[in-house]
């Protein structure tokens, strides 16, 4: 492994004046960096470290297969975009006006327009973000859009995410532990207890001089290729040192610093070799979109914490209901609060046919103490929430998912809604017939259909869980917990945010819906 010691080759103002600029081979003054590296400042600082092919073919091909899709145009992304070319295709067709190096305005309709915006690349923030203003609105701390509509593929990501932050540890430990650290104090915006809570993805783009705001610790870096190119070497022209960063590799860099790529290209043998490569991205060139032209593909990662978001994001309380002889299924659950179920065998059977608990004929004794152990689990956390007083809750059970975002229009209802269940007809005669009540995205008032089950519901106000623990308590027979709320509670969003988790079966009866359709 090599160490090197780098003093600036330029100064702070002369590096600053490059923001937005193109980066060339003429900026870069060491040997580019193509193994095994630590580098350090003069002045004793961690510049970057990178190593070679440290991630598995098995985990890019994994990155590459839900990933690759994922960094779509975007007009929004700064000095990184580059400096406006008013020769472009992009701008060809929109008439930049007011153009001030990477920003731009343009006429729309001869008028002029209101916001300020930079050359369109293919590039997208995946995960989590905290509070900020777009167009005028306010969002809220959230997954960002194109993840919620995508959330699975996020998933099913994971193992290459956790690989770069496995790396990161190893790398630079003392780092990596403190952004850990400050990341575990926001599970619900944590990507899977890494250090990350978003990864940025570009592709096929030539950055311009930038500096990354808004993170935490040090950036981690990748790319995904397919096909041959040359020359996109990350650089930094302070330091006048560049690295070439192809897949398998990883680079742990101060980000702060300005940083930049030169550009990509061709060779002639290089162009030989991607004619045959298929075109599976369907890219208009006419659109003008930075880099799409191209037939060969580079997709970068930038790894990081938002810092804001510990600052800024508070989320829901989560409550999972589980009982003490169940613990393992808590592995699933992390960020959230354990709520000591009741378990219903060890309830006298008599006691419990005594209670208001409605039961049919022939129900086996065991089934009845589980029906009535559910019910006062959950009575039970009702009855917590309205004596100490707690808004914003969310109710899961531990056979539940509960790794997702509750959206802001579900928090501010006055209302408890359903976040996952099993659906039905409103009759139970009509059980198994389709439902002819379809849902919209959102928020949805059930008319026609009701929810079984209780895996997750989301509680706004503790006034909401006593006017529902009100009800129950005023009803001169109980029935099943969920059968109970599904005549109370009208709300339900879709699609569904928790799941059952696979694997894992009600432990009342012994009992798994059939029916896929109405598993929202």
């Amino acid at each position: 492994m090599k160490t090197i010691t780098l003093s600036k080759v330029l100064t702070d103002e002369e590096v600053k004046n490059l923001k937005g600029k193109y980066l060339t081979n003429e900026d870069i003054k060491h040997d580019i960096v193509d193994m095994d590296c630590d580098c350090f400042t003069d002045d004793g600082n961690l510049l970057f470290k990178f190593r070679k092919g440290i991630i598995s073919q098995e985990l890019t091909d994994i990155a590459w297969e839900n990933y690759k899709g994922m960094a779509k145009a975007s007009r929004g992304r700064g000095a990184s975009a580059g400096e406006i070319d008013p020769k472009a295709t992009y701008w060809k067709k929109r008439t930049p006006v007011d153009t001030k190096g990477f920003s731009t305005k343009y006429l729309v309709n001869g008028k002029e327009s209101k916001m300020r915006v930079n050359n369109q690349v293919a590039s997208q923030a995946i995960g989590y973000y905290e509070p900020t203003k777009s167009l005028g609105v306010d969002l809220p701390c959230r997954l960002t859009h194109y993840t919620r509509e995508n959330f699975e593929k996020f998933k099913n990501g994971y193992p290459f995410i956790k690989r770069i932050d496995e790396s990161y540890s190893n790398l630079h430990h003392e780092k990596h532990s403190l952004q850990l650290g400050r990341a575990r104090k926001k599970p619900n915006f944590q990507i899977e207890d890494t250090a990350f809570s978003t990864m940025t993805i570009n592709r096929n783009f030539q950055t311009g001089v930038h500096q990354d705001a808004g993170d935490f610790g040090f950036g981690n870096l990748a790319v995904l290729e397919r096909g041959k190119y040359h020359g996109g070497y990350f650089v930094i022209p302070q330091y006048g040192i560049a690295i070439d960063l192809r897949q398998g590799d990883h680079l742990c860099v101060d980000v702060h610093q300005y940083h930049g790529n030169t550009k990509m290209y061709e060779t002639m043998s290089d162009k030989i070799y991607n004619e045959d490569l298929e075109d599976i991205f369907k890219d208009n060139p006419e659109v003008g979109t930075l880099g799409l032209d191209k037939k060969w593909t580079r997709i970068s990662f930038v790894f990081y914490l938002r810092e804001n978001i510990a600052i800024k994001c508070n989320a829901p309380k989560k409550y999972v209901i589980n009982m003490r002889h169940d613990r393992e299924k808590m592995k699933h659950h992390k960020g959230v609060q354990r709520w000591e179920a009741v378990i219903g065998k060890n309830i006298n059977i008599d006691l419990v046919k005594s209670s208001k608990l409605y039961c049919r004929h022939n129900t086996k004794d065991s089934k009845v103490q589980g029906m009535y152990g559910c019910l006062q689990s959950h009575l039970g956390l009702l009855k917590y929430i309205v004596d100490e007083k707690i808004d914003d809750i969310c109710v899961l059970e531990d056979d539940s998912t509960s790794d997702f975002i509750i959206p802001d229009e579900v928090r501010t209802a006055d209302h408890i809604t359903y976040l996952g269940g099993w659906r039905v007809n409103l009759k139970m005669k009509d059980i198994k017939k389709p439902m002819d009540e379809t849902l919209k995205e959102g928020i949805n008032h059930l008319k026609n259909s009701r929810v079984l089950t209780t895996r997750a519901y989301y509680i706004p106000k503790w006034k909401n869980a006593e006017d529902l623990l009100n009800y129950i308590k005023d009803k001169k027979v109980w029935k099943a917990y969920d059968i109970m709320m599904s005549e109370y509670v009208k709300h339900l969003y879709y699609p569904a945010l928790s799941h059952q988790i696979v694997g894992y079966k009600s432990t009342i009866g012994n009992f798994s819906p059939k029916l896929k359709y109405e598993n929202y």
